[in-house]
């Protein structure tokens, strides 16, 4: 699948969802917020997030077992995107997110921020990695 730039980015997990977006050109992506899944207007509020930046694609990431099953995490993922689908007419896309929080979690201590710095940067930046790999996937 094609993927139409600008792009957004989720980090769907139970409590939090991670927001990245990229550039209109693909060559680069930013965390940009978190919102709350127990906050009923979470889909409405990642609307808002495409309308604002001019976002042509969504990519979810979708959490796999490391031998590449799908776990109850994965299911969440789907669950949570078909809600998201109700709400928008665009494309969503589903990326592999293994190891994307363990990638987060090594950039920001690179930075050097402390542990409550980096909890609050985290979910926005494995949302991040996730939308860096799912472009660089289809530059391949």
């Amino acid at each position: 699948m094609v993927i139409e730039l600008p792009a957004l980015a989720l980090d769907i997990g139970m409590k939090r969802i991670g927001v990245a977006v990229s550039d209109r050109l693909g060559y680069s992506c930013r965390g940009i917020r978190c919102l709350y899944r127990n906050d009923q207007q979470w889909p409405q509020q990642c609307m808002r997030l495409v309308a604002e930046y001019g976002c042509r694609t969504l990519v979810v990431g979708l959490s796999k077992n490391m031998d590449g099953s799908e776990g109850v995490q994965a299911g969440d993922c789907r669950k949570a995107a078909k809600i998201l689908q109700q709400h928008c007419d665009l494309p969503i896309v589903f990326q592999d997110e293994r190891l994307s929080t363990w990638t987060a979690k090594e950039r920001l201590y690179a930075q050097g921020l402390n542990e409550k710095k980096m909890r609050e940067r985290l979910d926005q930046t494995a949302a991040s990695v996730i939308l860096e790999d799912c472009l660089a996937a289809r530059i391949k």
